[in-house]
């Protein structure tokens, strides 16, 4: 538990998203130049729920809130139900919840909490988890046809780029790595295939994009 050095973050934060605009910001000279932050709203398993300035470490797996009163407050995907990120995605929050995963292992089914972004809802949920660039070539677990790279001001990370790693929440709990999105998502649609292939094709959506591979996903929740 750290003690930011002034409340402005928090007040600030507070002003502008009420207003509709929550631009990032970064603390210039107590230690978090790195870091930037932006408002959101944390829910513990507990259900108790703390909204503030956030601030995500996805290689860890934590997710820092900063209270009015300057407390910043750590907590790891084992204590954490779900949390929000507001106006990263044009006035639209980033949501990440904590689901129970075996990190893909064929070889033991033991699974603990990790946090996943949602990017859709319905009976197949696209989500999305980020490593380094750098991680990511280096483990080839991490594989996958979609090779796109996303920077976010709120994440605390290494370097400038994180490459998008999708995976998709079955209705029965299961998580499947999408490695190849096209092949892996068309074997998750059964008798409706075709129209989810025709579907695509008329739309001319790629599916290597997270963006379009929603649309695609999103319509086949519909049928």
């Amino acid at each position: 538990m750290r003690r930011l050095g002034t409340k402005y973050l928090f007040l600030s934060l507070l002003v502008t998203f009420a207003c509709g605009n929550v631009p990032a910001w970064a603390q210039s000279n107590q230690g978090f130049d790195t870091e930037r932050w932006l408002y959101g709203k944390v829910v513990l398993v507990t259900g108790d729920s703390l909204q503030g300035a956030v601030v995500y470490h996805p290689a860890q797996d934590v997710v820092q809130i900063a209270s009015e009163d300057g407390i910043i407050n750590s907590f790891s995907a084992v204590s954490v139900s779900h949390f929000m990120i507001s106006g990263v995605y044009n006035g639209k929050p980033q949501v990440f919840r904590s689901l129970p995963w075996n990190k893909g292992s064929i070889q033991s089914d033991f699974r603990v909490p990790v946090f996943f972004e949602l990017i859709n809802q319905g009976e197949l949920v696209l989500m999305k988890r980020y490593i380094g660039v750098t991680a990511a070539k280096a483990d080839q677990q991490y594989a996958t046809a979609s090779i796109q790279t996303s920077y976010f001001p709120h994440f605390a990370t290494e370097g400038d780029e994180l490459q998008e790693v999708l995976y998709m929440l079955l209705p029965n709990g299961e998580i499947v790595q999408l490695r190849k999105p096209k092949k892996d998502l068309l074997k998750l649609c059964g008798v409706h295939t075709g129209k989810v292939k025709q579907y695509a094709k008329s739309n001319k959506l790629d599916y290597n994009s997270s963006k379009d591979l929603r649309n695609i996903v999103d319509y086949y929740n519909t049928l």
